[in-house]
């Protein structure tokens, strides 16, 4: 109804009068005013015609057959729910009753015949005018009620002068009372919620009273069908001009559905997904955290890496179901031995963490490790399985001198390591003695297989520049540990120890997977000329998969082999010298370039140069740092590079840091360089940055 009386260009009036002269005539006087007219005899049309048309207007005469003016106007009035279209009453009677009497059945106006016709359109005009405004703010309200329902909102207010609540409607739905069952909405509120969260909101409204700041805090509602809602109330204060606080104002809103899913995604953020244990993530904030308590230090913290030995032979030998199966259950085991303040957690693929409060002796503690090794003993029945495994225990002991997170959880995994190392299947605390380099290995092996495993490493690329022209002709690819808590750990930290535990077979074959996908990328945007260097160590060259793995790198990247550069050490050539020049000459037909690093810093002989399958010598940083600006001190790099033009080979100088570097290897006829001079080694995303600054800058020239 409001719809369409809204939507009319031209206000419509409905004139009732039984007299059709009086009719007639206030008909032609409104017309003439612009208005669209429709008309009625008596009360009782009026009353059907307003419920059909719904006019902008009703001029109604007092004094009609069948329904008065009275009776009409109280009749329309009892059928309208928000907006009442304006009734201007005319009557012949001027006097105080008949005037009140006009009112009180819900007239808006009246005027007395007969009419005089200035004063009559002045007040139609008036009437229509008081109309439209509260036509808006009607629609205000009603664009302001369904903002509200959308948003799951409404308001109260508390009167403080007069100690009264008001919730509106909005707020008794979320409570699901009906408004008039409670004379006092606190009632209403108490009915609903718990006596804590109640005290909560007392509390908070009252300090806002007293503080003047806002409050903003978020409780329950269980409704008649136990349904739990998530209410978030804020409340501000408001002054009146002499800046006396007379109220204090506020919204409540439904926010169940965002809670839910906030706590789903909190969840999945800190629980594990299989076991429903606090993940590494919450263990290592609850463990900061209770750290920060010195009281609790003192009271007594330790913590224990708990490992499952040789678990990967269940997964390998009754697959990953039963293996899952297997950390549920035992899973479920930890949680029933630990005590309520006590947090368990899974910290790894076989690996379970246990933060203890409260125990300040080490045999309280050795106590809860025995505890701990029980649920391991004896044997397990999955899927009509018996299973039987041990684990190991490492403990460290927080103090006032030791209650960094990351030392404890470092000292706990040594423990843990060293117990392993010795057979497993029992416990030990750290001590000092374990910081040794064969712990420290063994702590690096662990993480660099974790590494592998969560893509921790990645590759930077260190320009490799042409002597004469400036521009960059490729780059060497260079493998980087970014450690989610060391940070960037370089690579001679962990080559060693992956060359010693057989693990650079797997980080060469990604690196040379990787390097050449980045370089394909490079190519597609315009940079084809880019050569990339990689690097084999002897252990990935003599594996028996090696060449197969180079084949499949390129057939996966698609790149061109002519682009890539296989940089070999000496290393690779003392085993099998007849094996070795067989892969390269596979390669050389292939397009591979191959060249030999670090030559002259090991054992080969002049004779080895001739016999394989070169592209390039690179001459080492030893012969190029301490080459001065005189170029003394260059013998041997001269040597190298005038050996390397004789049996037709390019060079490479490495470890260019001075432009002395660079004019000395020019003078001797040098090809390319790299060094810090131009970069040291950088992310793809910085190395793609110099290609575009050099790009540039040749265009400027």
């Amino acid at each position: 109804m409001n719809d369409l009386v809204s939507s009319r260009k031209t206000p419509l009036l409905l004139v009732v009068d039984d007299e059709l002269v009086g009719r007639i005539y206030i008909e032609k006087a409104l017309q003439s005013e612009g208005y669209d007219v429709i008309t009625a005899e008596n009360g009782q049309q009026a009353f059907d015609m307003v419920k059909k048309y719904s006019p902008n207007m009703v001029v109604m005469d007092v004094m009609m057959p069948v329904m008065d003016g009275y009776q009409s106007c109280v009749a329309i009035r009892a059928e309208e729910k928000q907006l009442k279209v304006p009734i201007l009453m005319l009557t012949g009677l001027d006097d105080i009753e008949s005037v009140e009497k006009s009112f009180n059945s819900g007239a808006t106006d009246f005027i007395v015949k007969p009419v005089n016709l200035a004063i009559f359109k002045q007040r139609v005009r008036h009437g229509l005018k008081m109309w439209q405004s509260d036509l808006e703010i009607y629609q205000q309200h009603i664009r302001q009620t369904h903002a509200y329902k959308i948003a799951k909102m409404g308001y109260w207010e508390w009167d403080i002068e007069t100690n009264q609540l008001y919730f509106s409607d909005e707020v008794y739905s979320m409570l699901d009372i009906i408004r008039k069952d409670f004379s006092d909405a606190r009632d209403a509120l108490r009915e609903r919620t718990s006596a804590d969260d109640f005290e909560r909101i007392k509390l908070a409204s009252e300090a806002t009273i007293r503080d003047g700041s806002p409050y903003s805090l978020n409780h329950h509602v269980v409704r008649p069908d136990n349904q739990v809602q998530v209410i978030h109330h804020h409340a501000e204060l408001v002054k009146n001009e002499q800046g006396q606080v007379v109220k204090l104002s506020g919204v409540a809103q439904d926010i169940t559905e965002s809670y839910l899913a906030e706590e789903k995604i909190r969840h999945q953020l800190y629980y594990d997904s299989l076991t429903e244990l606090p993940n590494r993530t919450l263990f290592q904030e609850q463990l900061e955290t209770i750290l920060k308590t010195s009281s609790r230090i003192m009271d007594g913290l330790a913590i224990l890496f708990i490992n499952l030995d040789r678990f990967k032979n269940i997964n390998d030998s009754y697959g990953h179901d039963v293996g899952d199966k297997f950390l549920i259950m035992i899973a479920n085991k930890l949680n029933q031995i630990t005590r309520s303040n006590d947090l368990i957690a899974r910290v790894g693929v076989d690996e379970f963490a246990l933060i203890i409060e409260g125990i300040s002796s080490n045999t309280g503690i050795d106590n809860v490790a025995r505890k701990v090794l029980t649920v391991f003993s004896g044997t397990h029945n999955i899927d009509d399985y018996e299973l039987m495994i041990t684990a190991s225990i490492g403990i460290a002991r927080s103090s006032p001198d030791n209650c960094d997170k990351k030392e404890l959880i470092q000292q706990a995994d040594l423990a843990m390591q060293h117990v392993k190392k010795v057979g497993g299947n029992q416990f030990c605390f750290y001590s000092k003695q374990m910081i040794s380099g064969a712990y420290h290995a063994l702590i690096i092996e662990k993480e660099l297989r974790q590494a592998i495993e969560r893509d921790e490493l990645i590759l930077f690329y260190q320009p490799k520049v042409c002597i004469s022209t400036g521009k960059i002709k490729g780059m060497e690819a260079l493998i980087r540990w970014q450690h989610p808590e060391k940070g960037l750990i370089s690579p001679f930290d962990f080559i060693p120890i992956a060359e010693e535990t057989g693990l650079i077979i797997q980080i060469g074959k990604w690196v040379f997977e990787e390097a050449c996908r980045q370089t394909k990328l490079w190519h597609k945007k315009g940079y084809e000329h880019l050569n990339v260097s990689i690097n084999v160590s002897a252990k990935q060259f003599h594996q028996q998969d090696f060449v197969n793995d180079i084949l499949t790198a390129i057939a996966v990247t698609g790149i061109d082999p002519h682009r890539i550069d296989l940089e070999i050490t000496e290393s690779c050539t003392m085993n099998n010298i007849k094996k070795t020049i067989s892969i390269l000459k596979q390669f050389r037909d292939m397009g591979i370039q191959i060249s030999l690093d670090d030559f002259g810093t090991g054992f080969s002989s002049l004779s080895l140069l001739n016999q394989l399958p070169l592209d390039t010598l690179k001459v080492d940083i030893a012969f190029i740092r301490d080459i001065n600006e005189k170029g003394e001190n260059g013998e041997l790099a001269k040597l190298i590079i005038t050996m390397a033009k004789a049996l037709g080979l390019k060079t490479v100088s490495e470890g260019v840091e001075a432009q002395h570097h660079i004019d000395f290897i020019q003078r001797n006829g040098g090809d390319e360089y790299q060094g810090f001079l131009f970069s040291k080694p950088v992310s793809a995303i910085e190395f793609e940055k110099l290609l575009v600054v050099k790009e540039t800058m040749s265009r400027i020239k």
